[in-house]
């Protein structure tokens, strides 16, 4: 049975003992995911390794897939590259990270889930996270016409550099001078969120 922590009584106790038994979940989970990869590790496991009972994933975070959601929605990049800096250094934020990760750059846990990329979970929180992480706040942040055009734009080109790096290894890209493939990247990249069909005021 799950207890509460502390001693005193109330709300607050069982309250305290449930965030904590959530934390628990949260923290063996990622660990197991970084070490022994995502689809080796079953909701029976994380619940072994954190000393509770397997109904409790179910009831914090529906499934396996939803706990990673949540890992991912706690640990992950996005959306805080898009809106910590400077607006006009975003397109370089964008590049220098998109960069980083072709050369393998990023948390273990990021590292280890490339790994298991083909599983059909993890795909499906891959394309949930691709909205609620990139598309969507990218979107709100631009805040101008033909927004969400501008921040799929984006989102396929970061998209593109993963998939050619997790199916050919993206040799090529990576045996390149780095800040020349930055630039490049920064080049694509600005041409997404650059303003387009917008009447020309020269035209008449």
């Amino acid at each position: 049975m799950e207890r509460p922590d502390g001693t005193g009584g109330g709300a607050a106790a069982p309250a305290r003992g449930r965030e904590a038994t959530r934390e628990r979940i949260l923290t063996s989970a990622k660990e197991l995911f970084t070490n022994e990869g995502f689809g080796s590790v079953s909701s029976r496991m994380i619940a072994s390794h954190a000393g509770v009972n397997v109904a409790l994933i179910n009831r914090y975070f529906g499934s396996k897939a939803g706990l990673l959601a949540e890992i991912l929605h706690e640990d992950g990049v996005f959306p805080k590259l898009i809106t910590e800096g400077a607006a006009e250094e975003l397109p370089r934020r964008l590049a220098e990270h998109a960069v980083g990760r072709l050369h393998g750059e990023g948390s273990r846990l990021q590292r280890a889930l490339d790994h298991s990329a083909g599983d059909p979970d993890l795909q499906a929180v891959y394309q949930d996270r691709l909205k609620s992480a990139l598309i969507d706040p990218l979107a709100d942040y631009l805040g101008r016409e033909s927004a969400r055009v501008h921040a799929s734009l984006v989102a396929a080109v970061i998209l593109g550099l993963g998939r050619v790096r997790r199916v050919e290894g993206a040799e090529a890209l990576r045996s390149h001078d780095r800040d020349q493939l930055t630039e490049r990247i920064l080049a694509l990249l600005e041409l997404c969120l650059e303003g387009f069909g917008t009447p020309d005021p020269d035209d008449p």
